[in-house]
């Protein structure tokens, strides 16, 4: 017996299909497998088919005095063609089929094949060479069904004299019963919102053709749309209306502006102030702002000075004493509430200021963060500015917010720019006035620097050069400087670097070569990127300081050493050669020295080299002869003994030797004198 016989529901439940692979093996099969294979193929087709299943979910739609469309859902498909009507009924009048067209879950009947205000047994039949099949009947007036058309809205216009209302009217859709009240869903948003707001629906569950909308903002734009239905419930809602636009009307502005001032000498008695203030909000100014009044009031005077202003910024010249500032907004209908500042007198003691201060970049913005001084402080404020000059004073607008005593953060996002070094205070307000400001520096964005920084050669040696760099502009960094870092390369060698801090303006390059050329770049960098600067090139000395001072030093000693030299040498050469005999010391003898006979005659120059020369060596020994070359002198010119028997050749005693000499010296140079 094979796998199929005696298994007619094989072939249903497994969904036999004959491949080409099994072709061979059914050509194979005896004749009575096919009339089993029919057989159970046959009894599987059976148990597909009967009457279709019951339809459900059937729902009527009406367009009043156009058609009524029905719909349901038919059930699961069997693979066998089945047909459906709707069938309604009315007592005393013949039954009505419809028969759908391209559907087969919906049928639409047409006016005047309609009844109002009648009860209709309303059914479907499912038909198929099977049987047929009912669903439920659904008995409805059809009354009871109908969809009303969308309302046309006529106008919005704001309420009389109230601010914060519109008034709605509309006009109801034409196509209905004279009786047939309806109810109202209005709703209603601001211009460029998307959040809708809906009416109080027992406000709007009376038949009506307008309706006022109370609690809206002054002078702000809405949007409006309606629909209706049926009033008691019964029915579909109408498609939303087309949507309107009414704009309320203007109210006094809610809220005072936002009042600063910049104090640039808090401590002077003549202070240059800067009073600054902000427009309000549409949402404040309930209207369109006309001008500003600004009052300035000496506490200690009473005196008071009024400005009217369309601008948002008034300067003037504040005396040492204490002042309050006020200012209010006017439009058409009023004026807001005041703003009130107070300004401290210049020799009034600085009230505490926050304790610490950052700032940050966050979601392209800056977060500043802060933390509340011990004493108590009704409010802070936010200031900002763009700080790109060296004096790290603001270089464009200032800019502030107000915040909440409750807080110790705010979000920064107007008037920051990327690149550009932010300054950011926050400033305690009190009771008697504004607290010192606590400030820091913050970027929204950095990059590398425009340019990098200049380099200069401070001074050089035989392995070390001090280099010395100029800070890049705070305009130029676009971020913090972290560091700079410096490269150093000669022709012999790989380059080196080293890092030294931001703070740094200058360093000393060691363990060089000596008598070697240097290229050198310093590179500064930030956060985000690098940027490098000018490259200079310097040579390292052949010598070292202490070796050039003492090569100097022994040149100028051998330098002098040979002149003296010299010098000798030349006195020496110079000197007479006299043919004189000894004399005795006029010191020990009482005879007449007799005149030397030179062998050649000093001029009155030589004379005066002669005397400058033995000058030094006549000081060194003035104290030996000098008394005795005055008495020498005296007894010399003024004594001429016969007796006296001596000769030049005479033999002394050598330590008279010297004295002697000098003394033929000096003789001879006045016998020239005389002669």
């Amino acid at each position: 017996m094979t796998k199929y016989q005696g298994n007619p529901l094989y072939l249903q439940n497994h969904k036999l299909q004959i491949r080409p692979s099994m072709s061979k093996m059914v050509n194979m099969w005896h004749p009575r497998d096919y009339v089993r294979w029919l057989t159970c193929l046959q009894f599987s087709v059976c148990l597909c088919s009967g009457p279709p299943e019951k339809p459900s979910n059937l729902s009527c739609i009406t367009y009043y005095d156009k058609n009524m469309t029905c719909w349901w859902n038919p059930g699961k498909d069997k693979h066998i063609t089945s047909s459906y009507q709707l069938k309604l009924f009315i007592p005393s009048i013949p039954l009505q089929s419809c028969i759908p067209e391209n559907s087969k879950n919906s049928c639409t009947i047409f006016y005047p094949d309609l009844r109002y205000y009648v009860d209709y047994t309303i059914w479907v039949e499912a038909k198929n060479n099977f049987g047929k099949t009912d669903s439920d009947h659904l008995v409805l007036d059809i009354m009871n069904s109908v969809k009303p058309e969308p309302i046309f809205i006529m106008s919005i216009q704001p309420g009389h004299g109230l601010s914060r209302s519109l008034i709605v009217k509309w006009k109801n859709p034409l196509k209905l019963p004279k009786v047939f009240p309806l109810k109202y869903h209005l709703r209603y948003r601001m211009a460029r919102t998307a959040d809708w707001i809906e009416a109080d629906q027992n406000e709007t569950s009376h038949h009506a053709e307008f309706f006022m909308i109370k609690g809206l903002r002054p002078f702000t734009k809405y949007i409006v749309a309606i629909r209706c239905m049926k009033q008691d419930g019964k029915g579909y809602w109408s498609d939303w209306s087309l949507e309107k636009t009414g704009t309320t009307s203007e109210d006094r502005p809610s809220q005072g502006p936002n009042l600063w001032i910049v104090n640039k000498n808090p401590n002077s008695q003549n202070r240059p102030v800067l009073i600054m203030w902000k427009e309000l909000s549409k949402s404040e100014a309930n209207g369109i702002i006309k001008g500003y009044q600004l009052k300035i009031k000496e506490r200690k005077s009473q005196a008071v000075m009024c400005i009217n202003s369309t601008n948002l910024e008034y300067s003037l010249i504040l005396s040492g004493e204490s002042y309050v500032i006020s200012i209010t907004a006017y439009n058409s209908v009023g004026n807001s509430p005041e703003s009130v500042l107070l300004v401290p007198s210049a020799n009034q003691k600085e009230l505490p200021a926050v304790q610490y201060i950052s700032a940050a970049p966050h979601n392209d913005q800056l977060m500043v963060e802060w933390k509340a001084p011990s004493s108590t402080v009704n409010t802070y404020i936010v200031e900002w500015c763009v700080a790109d000059s060296d004096s790290n004073e603001c270089s464009g607008l200032v800019d502030w917010i107000y915040k909440p005593n409750t807080t110790n953060k705010a979000f920064v996002k107007e008037n920051v720019l990327p690149f550009k070094r932010h300054k950011i205070s926050v400033y305690p307000l009190y009771n008697d006035g504004p607290g010192s400001p606590l400030s820091t520096k913050a970027y929204l964005k950095q990059d590398s620097p425009a340019f990098g920084p200049f380099v200069r050669l401070k001074k050089t040696g035989k392995t070390t050069a001090q280099l010395e760099w100029d800070e890049i502009p705070v305009n130029e960094r676009r971020g913090f400087i972290t560091n700079y870092t410096i490269f150093c390369k000669n022709a012999d060698e790989n380059e080196s670097y080293v890092t030294v801090d931001s703070a740094n303006r200058q360093h000393t390059l060691v363990n060089l070569k000596s008598n070697t050329l240097y290229r050198v770049i310093v590179m500064a960098s930030t956060t985000k990127g690098s940027t490098n600067g000018t490259a200079i090139s310097f040579k390292t000395l052949a010598f070292a300081k202490q070796e050039i001072a003492a090569i100097m030093s022994s040149t100028i000693l051998v330098s002098l050493s040979v002149t003296i030299m010299m010098l000798f040498a030349y006195f020496m050469n110079k000197t007479p050669k006299k043919n004189c005999q000894n004399v005795p010391d006029a010191a020990y003898s009482h005879l007449t020295i007799p005149k030397c006979q030179t062998k050649n005659n000093f001029d009155g120059k030589e004379l005066g080299k002669a005397s400058e020369s033995i000058g030094t060596i006549g000081q060194q020994q003035q104290s030996i002869f000098s008394e005795e070359n005055e008495s020498y002198w005296i007894y010399s010119r003024n004594t001429e003994d016969p007796a006296v028997v001596g000769s030049c050749t005479g033999q002394l005693p050598p330590s008279q030797n010297l004295q002697s000499n000098m003394t033929c010296l000096l003789l001879n140079s006045e016998e020239e004198f005389q002669m």
